[in-house]
């Protein structure tokens, strides 16, 4: 637990002061009340020899102020924790962000979107008991209770020690339960990232359920794993109450020892009526902190589980390194591209996506890459992109190993267009600037013509301003995969990977996509990744692929003529034996 605290700590170092400052008021707090004891001792001890009322009104005007002023350092310090634990959650929020930028698709698509999401959001808002309250009262209540019971053994060493064991023996005893807290807390957090996961499917597939009259038996699974996520907070309660109540009694055992002790003590001569009203007044204040602590332990149920799930993703190591290398210009424009014998498997998968995968793009030339599906032809993209790094081989761009490049280098020299096109929910205009934010309304113009997109856009209610929902969802097919396109062209770069452009395009939007993408290919080293082979005829090469590897490799009437794989594909999509 610890170390995640510093963990996120770490990510703010000036948290470390407001987290002091807090501990200081608390140890204040602490102080008023030790001040107050020895006063009220001091009272007891007048008023039973007594002593003149003149000293009696002065100590109780001093324990008006005491109070007073606790108030006002309790304010404080609930005005003060929210803002501390806000900072530090501001830059957990941005480190998780940064880490998930940082590990790239390659890694976060293995995640579940709901794990993710619950994880950025929910367990970060839990944080705020355990940074703004738990971490500087653990500080200060050790501290605090050390300070009072130093006062106790200077007026009897034997009951101010047996008040010291007793008071530190309290948060001592929660490490023996500290791995059964672990295991129910890790087995808490997966149940409610499931039941969050599992949520969050059922809304975004609503309407899938709703087609396969789904909907109820989906609504009696989350139900059941509601039961679950139940039944696993109150084990986790369970576990954590019995370590507390360990914990508690201490408290009690402690007070009557010291309370025993003390009285025999007095009536010994060992320590005098006004040592024993002081013992009686600070043994109290020993304990109290320890009991804020406890306190603020039991606030901090779910938050130390759901920080180790943050601790998990923070700590995540990016499996494609970024290079030192600050060069990315180019010998050559369109430059070449070179796939020399790469292989590589998924760690999901027994069987490699790539097997001995090569080939040779000259520069400016248009390659296609088809096969059936799982013939590894989105990993050759993947590889490209460098979302992850082959098990063996290379891949070179003009000449260069691609690791030679700086990641943002890399990813600028090439352009996308894929099968999935994902328009972010906001304007048109600022789904097409996320490729050049620099471009002038000019260069958008073309590229929208260029893409012949502009007739579409036009219609919007707000033409470019039109908000276009999540995902796009507000239009149509071929008009996402026509923004698409007009953002390839923004980003005008040298290598363009076309990943199944047409492939959610029906056949009257078809001739106007493929009339584009015929823009858009000119004049760039381009890689066309295909199962509708219609839209792959006029490249100016056609390489086959199976089992992770070039099986084929020549034009159209070539393949078809050799009656191989190739022409097995065409049979099968036109219905005309080859």
């Amino acid at each position: 637990m610890w170390s995640t605290i510093r963990l996120f700590v770490s990510l703010r170092p000036r948290a470390w002061a407001g987290i002091a400052g807090l501990v200081l008021l608390t140890l204040l707090v602490t102080a008023t009340y030790v001040g107050q004891g020895l006063l009220i001792a001091n009272l007891l001890f007048r008023v039973f020899s007594s002593v003149d009322a003149g000293g009696l009104v002065t100590s109780l005007v001093v324990i008006g102020a005491l109070q007073l002023a606790r108030v006002l350092l309790v304010v404080l310090r609930d005005w003060w924790a929210p803002r501390v634990s806000a900072r530090v959650k501001e830059a957990v929020r941005e480190g998780l962000t940064l880490k998930l930028m940082e590990i790239g698709p390659g890694q976060a698509q293995r995640m579940r979107t709901g794990d993710l999401q619950s994880t950025l959001v929910d367990s970060v808002e839990l944080l705020d008991p355990l940074l703004g309250r738990f971490v500087p009262t653990a500080a200060a209540s050790v501290l605090g209770s050390c300070l009072a019971s130093v006062y106790v053994i200077a007026v009897d060493p034997v009951v101010g020690l047996v008040v010291l064991v007793c008071a530190l023996l309290a948060p001592l005893s929660k490490l023996f339960g500290e791995r059964a807290i672990r295991e129910r807390g890790g087995r808490w957090m997966v149940s409610y990232r499931g039941m969050y996961s599992e949520s969050l499917d059922a809304v975004q597939g609503m309407g899938t359920l709703k087609a396969f009259n789904a909907s109820g038996r989906r609504g009696r699974e989350l139900v059941a794993r509601g039961e679950a996520f139940c039944r696993d907070s109150i084990r986790l309660m369970v576990v954590w109450c019995g370590t507390s109540s360990v914990a508690a009694l201490m408290v009690p055992i402690g007070t009557t020892a010291a309370v025993a002790l003390g009285a025999w003590h007095a009536a010994t001569g060992v320590v005098s009526v006004a040592g024993l009203f002081t013992i009686l007044m600070l043994t109290r204040e020993t304990f109290r902190p320890m009991q804020d602590l406890e306190g603020a332990y039991h606030s901090a149920y779910y938050a130390i589980p759901a920080g180790q799930a943050i601790a998990e993703v923070l700590r995540l190591e990016p499996h494609v390194r970024d290079s030192a290398s600050t060069a990315s210009v180019l010998r050559q424009d369109p430059p070449g591209l070179e796939f020399r014998d790469l292989r590589f498997c998924y760690p999901t998968r027994s069987a490699p996506a790539l097997d001995g995968f090569d080939l040779v793009v000259a520069p400016g030339e248009r390659v296609a890459i088809v096969g059936r599906s799982g013939a590894g032809k989105s990993t050759v993209l993947g590889l490209l992109m460098r979302y992850f790094d082959p098990d063996a081989g290379s891949i070179h761009v003009d000449g260069r190993d691609i690791r030679e490049f700086p990641l943002a280098g890399l990813r600028s020299l090439v352009g996308v267009v894929a099968q999935d096109t994902y328009l972010f929910h906001g304007t048109v205009r600022e789904n097409l600037l996320l490729a050049n934010p620099e471009a002038t309304d000019e260069e958008i113009d073309r590229a929208v013509t260029a893409a012949q997109a502009g007739d579409f856009i036009a219609r919007l209610p707000k033409g470019f301003e039109t908000i276009v929902g999540e995902r796009g969802l507000k239009l149509s097919g071929g008009e996402r995969q026509r923004i698409a396109i007009a953002r390839a062209l923004l980003k005008d770069a040298p290598v363009l990977v076309l990943d199944e452009p047409t492939s959610s395009i029906d056949a009257a939007n078809e001739a106007e996509i493929t009339q584009a993408l015929g823009d858009l290919t000119r004049g760039r080293t381009t890689v066309i990744i295909a199962h509708r082979l219609s839209t792959v005829r006029d490249a100016d090469r056609i390489v086959v692929m199976d089992s992770g590897r070039v099986v084929e490799s020549g034009s159209h009437p070539d393949l078809v003529a050799r009656k191989g794989l190739y022409a097995e594909l065409v049979a099968t999509q036109t219905g005309v034996p080859a």
